[in-house]
C-alpha cells in the first residue's frame, strides 16, 4: 500500500516535493554566487506546478529571502492573501486596471514607459504612499523593456516629476542563455544591460536590485551576477542548461505517481485508446492509470511512450484520455490499487525530470507547471 494515499484526499495521483531538498538547494545555489549576491526565487505559474503558496513559505520562512517573484497580480495577491510578508516583484507586464491592486498589496512592479508610471503614481498618490519599481531594459528578447539611450532617459527625466515612486531596481532577461556557456547573444544582451545600468546610475540613481541572469546564466555567467541572480529552475533542484549541465549539486525534489485501476490481456489485432492509438502485435498485458491530460499532462509525454516505473521495473505508456491512461505491464508482476511512478524513484530505479525533457522536448517549466489541481501536493 503507497504510503501517502492518506495525504492525497479524492485525488487520483499526487506530485510530492522534499521540501528539505527544496530549502538545501536555495543555499547551495547562494552558496555558489557568493555572499555578496542575494537571490531572488521566481515562483510564476504555480511556481512551476510546485505550488505557489506553499513554496514561498518556504523561501520566506526557512531561507529568510527578501525578495520574492513572479508574472502576475492575480499570483501576488494570492501570496499577501496568505500572509507572505517580504517584497513581491512582478516580472511580467501589468494591465492596467490591475494598478490599483498593486498599490493596495504593496507590489513592486516594472516600469518601462510613461503611461504606467502617471497611473501608478495617481493610486499611489490617492493611497499616501510611495511605490517601489524596477527599471526593465530591453537588451533584445523584445519582450517588455525601455532601451538604453533616448528613450531610457525620457523616462528616467518624467519619472522625475512624479512623487510617489521610487526606483529600487534594474534587470533584464537573457533571451538564450540556457543554450551554452558564454553564448554570444547573452554577452550581447549584457553589454547593452550595463549601458541601462550605468545611464540609471549617471542620473543620481542609487539601485538596491541589479538582476539580469536566470538560472542557466547564474550557472556560467558570474561577471552578469549584479547585487541579486533570480532563479527558479535551480532552487528547485531542476537543471537549466539545454545540453543537462549542472555545476551547482542541486537535487530534485518531486516524485509524481499514479495508480492502477484495471488490469487486461489484449491480443495481436486489438487496439488500445480513442482512434484505435496504439495496435497490439503481440499478446500484451496492459494496466489503466488514474491520470490523463485533463489532470494538465502533457498529452505526448504518454502517447510518445515515455517510460514509468511500476513495482521497481521500467516499462511504457501505450496513450492517454482525458482522465486515463494506458502502460504497458506485459512482464511486470503489478495489482490493481497500487501505485506507479511517472517521475521519481522506485527500488534501483529512476525517473528523472531531465530524462522526461529529453524525451518530450519540452523543459520541466512546461511539463510541470500546467499540471492542475487534481493532482494532489503533498509537502515533506
Amino acid at each position: 500500500m503507497d504510503q501517502n494515499i492518506n495525504k492525497i484526499g479524492y485525488c487520483n495521483s499526487y506530485f510530492k516535493v522534499d521540501t528539505n531538498k527544496i530549502v538545501e538547494n536555495y543555499f547551495k545555489v547562494k552558496k555558489y554566487v557568493g555572499d555578496n549576491v542575494g537571490v531572488i526565487p521566481v515562483l510564476k505559474g504555480n511556481a512551476y506546478g510546485y505550488g505557489l503558496v506553499p513554496m514561498a513559505k518556504i523561501f520566506e520562512e526557512r531561507c529568510h529571502v527578501e525578495l520574492l517573484a513572479n508574472a502576475a497580480v492575480y499570483e501576488a495577491v494570492q501570496l499577501r492573501e496568505a500572509g507572505v510578508q517580504c517584497e513581491i516583484l512582478i516580472i511580467g507586464g501589468i494591465p492596467q486596471h490591475l494598478i490599483p491592486a498593486t498599490v493596495q498589496y504593496h507590489l513592486q512592479i516594472p516600469l518601462f514607459e510613461k503611461i504606467t508610471a502617471k497611473n501608478l503614481n495617481e493610486a499611489a498618490e490617492k493611497a499616501g504612499i510611495t511605490m517601489k519599481v524596477h527599471i526593465k531594459i530591453e537588451t533584445g528578447m523584445n519582450r517588455l523593456g525601455v532601451k538604453p539611450g533616448q528613450a531610457l532617459s525620457e523616462l528616467l527625466s518624467y519619472v522625475d516629476t512624479l512623487r510617489n515612486i521610487e526606483i529600487v531596481g534594474a534587470y533584464t532577461h537573457f533571451a538564450t542563455s540556457t543554450a551554452d556557456y558564454n553564448d554570444s547573444f547573452a554577452l550581447e544582451q549584457y553589454h547593452i544591460f550595463q549601458q541601462g545600468i550605468k545611464q540609471i546610475k549617471e542620473h543620481g540613481i542609487h539601485l538596491k536590485y541589479i538582476h539580469c541572469c536566470n538560472s542557466a546564466a547564474t550557472a556560467w555567467f558570474k561577471e552578469a551576477y549584479g547585487t541579486h541572480v533570480r532563479s527558479c529552475s535551480s532552487v528547485l533542484g531542476h537543471m537549466a542548461m539545454e545540453d543537462g549541465r549542472e555545476p551547482i549539486g542541486l537535487e530534485e525534489p518531486v516524485e509524481i505517481r499514479a495508480f492502477i485501476t484495471n488490469i487486461h490481456h489484449v491480443t495481436p489485432g486489438e487496439s488500445v485508446g480513442y482512434s484505435r492509438y496504439f495496435k497490439v502485435e503481440k499478446p500484451m498485458k496492459v494496466a489503466t492509470l488514474t491520470v490523463g491530460f485533463a489532470d494538465g499532462f502533457y498529452p505526448m509525454w504518454m502517447k510518445g511512450q515515455a517510460p514509468v516505473l511500476v513495482s521497481g521495473k521500467r516499462t511504457r505508456f501505450l496513450g492517454c484520455c482525458m482522465d486515463q491512461s494506458f502502460i504497458d505491464v506485459t512482464d511486470v508482476p503489478c495489482e490493481i490499487g497500487q501505485s506507479v511512478t511517472l517521475i521519481g524513484r522506485d527500488g534501483e530505479e529512476q525517473i528523472t525530470t531531465w530524462e522526461i525533457e529529453q524525451f518530450t522536448g519540452n523543459t520541466f517549466e512546461y511539463l510541470f507547471g500546467t499540471i492542475g489541481p487534481r493532482v494532489a501536493r503533498i509537502y515533506e
